[in-house]
């Protein structure tokens, strides 16, 4: 007697297939608007690296508002965060750059401004997270024993 065929796997779901081909459209349009900006752009390298942490800030920003919205935080919330660090980063290499001739004091100013905002995104990281871990401590005392 012939062994038994083994089951069959589980098919992936159209609405998968579909959601991992619309990701991947949106991590080429990012890809490709992040890449347009650092290489193609004829502008000089400071202005190319404030353009792409303006992008990237705003890319940033969508992210954290989609992780919202969606509820899942497994691959938004760390994407949200990759952007806001290649902005932050970019933003600062475009103030620091040696082409960057601007007056001594104003790059300064830009400096402290944007230190401002790093610690104020970095602060309210901070507070949501304390927010997040008290609500699923009293979550997980409101367990039934059986």
């Amino acid at each position: 007697m012939a062994p038994p065929a083994p089951p069959e796997m589980p098919r992936m779901q159209l609405s998968s297939v579909v959601l991992i081909a619309i990701a991947a459209i949106g991590a080429l349009l990012l890809v490709s608007i992040l890449a347009y900006i650092l290489v193609i752009v004829p502008l000089p390298i400071d202005s190319r690296l404030w353009w792409t942490g303006l992008a990237s800030a705003f890319f940033a920003i969508g992210f954290y508002v989609i992780s919202g919205a969606t509820g899942d935080r497994r691959v938004t919330r760390p994407l949200a965060g990759a952007f806001f660090v290649v902005s932050a980063g970019s933003l600062y290499a475009s103030i620091l750059h040696p082409s960057n001739t601007t007056d001594p004091t104003l790059k300064l100013i830009w400096f402290v401004v944007l230190t401002v905002l790093v610690l104020l995104a970095l602060w309210g990281i901070f507070i949501m997270s304390r927010d997040r871990e008290r609500d699923a401590a009293r979550r997980a005392q409101r367990r039934i024993t059986p």
